[in-house]
């Protein structure tokens, strides 16, 4: 067969498939929000007046994702859709213009969104229509817009935007409005942290067992993402950081191309996703399988710095006070010059979060990673948890993954390990350092 009737065949069985009842184009293979869900977000925008919208534009290319706040608002990966909300009546209603639905696109790209009742149930989107017809949107209602708050991919132009609009309508940043909401994660939203973590877990052991046998630290990434990878996760949240001997007091390594220290640490800061949803969790082991008596040292007083940190976690601290619990135990032990970076971040849809600085509310989402890194020994080390704040405290999501020093060690071996919930720490007072976010 030629290469052009193939092209053909593959054009018409796409054209056949689109046609069969039943067959859906735009499920994907991982978890998208409940429509309900999706219809509470958009409901909670703090749109107030008639002539004033959000619009975010998806973005997305070949490599490129549609931009989070898109997808948090539709629930829609593919590319090219542009929402817009508006509040009318005292209600806010949503209006979605999709690509229409092109097989030419699809042979190449796979298939994604377009306008039709398939989309409209899956997003609970009030109206959907042609992309085409956004410009007839924008032209009849411009005189009545008069501030119009944006969010759209980097690469765009506000120009590309303004000119729909009249002159002297004005342009906000859209994060106003989202990023407030995303901070405070519903139960489905924590549900896919969960599956991320646990994914991340898989990919933590297997980079331990491989660290035994392999020459560098490439290896050991290869095997923690691919078992993300054999998971379903569909990449990692961020890249990877695999650091050993003095890559490890290399806060952000993303290299990976070292040897491995046999006698020294490795430092695996990695998450795997689930969808949209990141984990991020950093354990580090003696890559000998066996902790020097120096190592052990300073992994002790990590892992008491952490538990510190994490009992600080509760409704109305800041990250500040979790910082400086944390931070307390690693000055006291004489440490505080080798701590650079901050104890927390958030973390949900972007591995550092989005929201304005404020108190831990319900429904937050923290890492608690406190290090101590020491270059002239080649020496660093970090531990990292993924924790959500509670009613009355906070609940530690990565808790199944394993993390004494005894733990570690039987990591590189292959064992199975299975730790009881260590004790929660009291809280010592804070104290008011502000140091730099880490990953």
């Amino acid at each position: 067969m030629r290469v052009g009737e193939k092209g053909l065949l593959l054009l018409l069985l796409l054209l056949i498939f689109a046609l069969i009842p039943g067959v859906s184009w735009i499920q994907a293979s991982e978890p998208i929000p409940p429509n309900k869900e999706l219809q509470q977000r958009r409901a909670q925008i703090g749109l107030f007046e008639s002539d004033e919208i959000l619009l975010v534009a998806a973005g997305g290319t070949e490599g490129e994702e549609v931009i989070r706040d898109y997808e948090y608002l539709t629930g829609l990966r593919s590319w090219g859709g542009v929402l817009i909300l508006r509040r009318i009546s005292g209600e806010v209603v949503s209006t979605l213009f999709l690509p229409t639905k092109d097989p030419g696109f699809e042979m190449w790209n796979g298939p994604r969104a377009f306008p039709g009742e398939e989309s409209r149930e899956l997003t609970g989107i009030d109206t959907i229509l042609p992309f085409a017809s956004l410009m007839d949107w924008a032209l009849k209602n411009r005189n009545q817009i008069k501030t119009v708050y944006l969010a759209k991919p980097r690469s765009q132009k506000e120009s590309l935007w303004a000119n729909m609009f009249a002159g002297e309508t004005e342009f906000l940043p859209a994060s106003r409005l989202i990023h407030s909401h995303r901070q405070i994660k519903s139960d489905w939203e924590v549900e896919q942290l969960k599956r991320a973590i646990d994914r991340t877990y898989q990919g933590l052991k297997a980079g331990a067992v491989n660290a035994k046998n392999s020459l560098y630290e490439y290896e050991v990434e290869a095997a923690i993402e691919g078992q993300f990878r054999m998971q379903g996760s569909p990449a990692p949240g961020f890249p990877s950081i695999v650091g050993s001997g003095p890559r490890s007091c290399i806060l952000h390594w993303q290299e990976n191309n070292g040897e491995l220290d046999r006698d020294g640490v490795l430092l695996m800061d990695v998450g795997a996703r689930s969808g949209a949803y990141t984990a991020d969790i950093t354990r580090t082991i003696p890559v000998s399988g066996k902790w020097s008596e120096r190592q052990l040292q300073i992994y002790a007083v990590v892992l008491e710095a952490q538990r510190q940190g994490i009992a600080a976690v509760k409704p109305g601290a800041t990250q500040r006070d979790v910082d400086s619990a944390a931070r307390r135990v690693i000055r006291e032990a004489g440490f505080g010059n080798n701590f650079p970076h901050g104890t927390s971040h958030h973390v949900g849809m972007n591995v550092h979060d989005v929201g304005p600085g404020r108190a831990l509310q319900p429904g937050m989402v923290i890492t608690v990673e406190p290090g101590i890194y020491i270059p002239e020994e080649n020496l660093g080390i970090r531990i990292e948890d993924m924790v959500l704040v509670t009613e009355d405290g906070c609940e530690v999501l990565s808790a199944a993954i394993p993390k004494s020093a005894e733990a570690m060690e039987a990591w590189c071996t292959g064992a199975e390990v299975v730790e009881p919930n260590l004790k929660k720490p009291t809280p010592k007072k804070s104290d008011s350092e502000s140091p730099q976010r880490l990953r």
